[in-house]
């Protein structure tokens, strides 16, 4: 698994179109303030082992939410960045688990609907920490 976090001021999304996808959730406009926006894009060598990635996604996201004194996270799914993306339905169930532990751990947590294209809108902080790109393995 692979995330882009960037610690946003504000954030919307607009739902626009239906992509390419086999799964395309119903969607909804998402609005918040003071948000860790996660470009999420899980990879297939993920899928033999969606527990132990979602467990490690989860805790390395809180962390950095901590650290920045953040309770509100969206989760983007994003398959546009990184090497092999994993299956749709594995990608589905690694969001959903990820959503759950998140929300488990006491964050308000907002999910873009996976196969959908979003109009954005956000203003991101500038400090140091601002943006942060990880690999979970």
């Amino acid at each position: 698994m692979r995330f882009l976090a960037w610690h946003v001021e504000r954030f919307s999304a607009v739902p626009t179109e239906k992509g390419r996808s086999p799964i395309v959730e119903e969607a909804r406009t998402v609005e918040t303030e003071n948000a860790i926006l996660v470009f999420a894009n899980f990879e297939k060598n993920d899928e033999s082992h969606q527990p132990e990635i979602v467990a490690r996604s989860s805790a390395e996201i809180s962390s950095i939410a901590n650290n920045l004194k953040v309770r509100n996270i969206i989760l983007n799914p994003f398959a546009h960045l990184f090497g092999e993306p994993s299956t749709p339905d594995s990608a589905v169930s690694m969001l959903r688990g990820l959503e759950e532990s998140l929300i488990a751990n006491g964050f308000r947590v907002q999910r873009l609907a996976f196969g959908m294209f979003y109009e954005l809108e956000l203003k991101a902080k500038g400090h140091r920490f601002s943006r942060i790109a990880r690999k979970i393995e």
